[in-house]
């Protein structure tokens, strides 16, 4: 999911790049043959933005906004979760793959992905892929469109994803990926009314543009039984949108712990982060930077019966971020429930392990 992203609240953005699985890339099994999994559930989220509203499944935010210096009013909305993986094992350690990784799908981040793998053996795991939106983000056409009901319209994104896991036979994890962002219509600065804003301010509140994220993740086995697993990542992004003022440098820290077991698994994660924009926002006269944090915790428990192939999965997700303009502060609550189950010839490594 993302499933809320817009301008997109530096906190979505943040909270859902929270990913709680320790394993990264799973192992690519020596016979070939489909396999993959489905996750179908529901979800509850929380939030209080004035960026956001929603997706093309369900709507979040509220639509009017008296003034830009107020913050944000929650809102809150129900949403169904269904996603999943399917994939073709060859011979000589080539996988194929098409759909959402379990990592972008318990964070419901709405990225989908068709692409490749290769084991490479002793050097590791090689993936690469092409990224497209599955279920449109909605943003507003103005999110500072004051005393009248802002618009909705769809934010898309495309691009490239590349990770290299168990870097030469070690426990790093290597992720480069590019995303072109696009708003459908874009109409950012023009219903501002407490402030004037010409073509020159408007340039400056523009959103579509490139994104870049540069991720490495260091995994830590615990345990000689591998029960307990603590991997810290550190992710660098540049936002290079065509308004200066919505263009930004950001940083995250994050820390997953692990615990697994035969019967069920717990992930957990916290991250801090940091985010400073190129340019002042005109509507402001002030750069709308801000730091954030965030915790979730994940549980997977497998249900007994089809030798483990189905788990209930639950997630509790809670993250803030504090803007020097308080228009864009964020605060999110999340709740989801499902069930995943996984399908093919050797579906479930053992322990689910790397």
């Amino acid at each position: 999911m993302r499933p809320t992203q817009g301008r997109l609240s530096w906190l979505v953005l943040l909270a859902l790049g929270a990913a709680p699985a320790a394993r990264a890339i799973e192992p690519i099994p020596s016979t070939p043959g489909w396999r993959g999994f489905v996750v179908l559930g529901a979800g509850y989220a929380n939030l209080e933005s004035n960026t956001v509203a929603g997706t093309n499944v369900f709507d979040i935010g509220r639509p009017t906004i008296n003034s830009v210096a107020e913050g944000p009013r929650s809102d809150d909305s129900a949403f169904p979760v269904v996603t999943g993986e399917v994939n073709y094992t060859f011979r000589g350690g080539w996988q194929a793959f098409f759909g959402t990784s379990l990592e972008d799908a318990v964070t419901l981040d709405g990225v989908t992905q068709i692409g490749a793998r290769k084991d490479l053996g002793s050097s590791g795991i090689l993936q690469g892929g092409l990224l497209f939106v599955g279920v449109p983000t909605q943003v507003w056409e103005d999110p500072y469109a004051e005393g009248v009901r802002r618009k909705e319209t769809d934010r898309d994104a495309t691009g490239v994803r590349l990770r290299w896991d168990r870097v030469a036979g070690s426990p790093l994890e290597l992720t480069v990926s590019w995303r072109d962002v696009s708003i459908d219509t874009e109409r950012s600065g023009e219903g501002v009314v407490s402030v004037a804003c010409d073509a020159d301010c408007q340039r400056l509140l523009r959103r579509d543009g490139d994104q870049y994220h540069f991720d490495a993740a260091y995994l830590f086995v615990l345990d000689q039984a591998g029960r307990h697993l603590l991997r810290p990542r550190v992710r660098y992004t540049i936002d290079d949108r065509d308004g200066d003022a919505i263009s930004a440098d950001a940083w995250r820290l994050q820390v997953s712990y692990v615990f697994r077991s035969q019967a069920f698994s717990v992930a957990s994660n916290i991250a801090y982060g940091s985010s400073r924009y190129d340019a002042r926002n005109p509507i402001f006269d002030a750069r709308t930077d801000a730091d954030g944090i965030v915790l979730d915790s994940t549980l997977f428990y497998r249900l007994p019966f089809q030798s483990g192939r189905w788990q209930a999965v639950g997630s509790v997700l809670w993250g803030r971020s504090d803007a020097d303009v308080a228009f864009h502060d964020n605060e999110l609550f999340m709740v989801t429930l499902g069930t995943m189950y996984r399908f093919g010839s050797q579906a479930l490594p053992a322990a689910q392990g790397d």
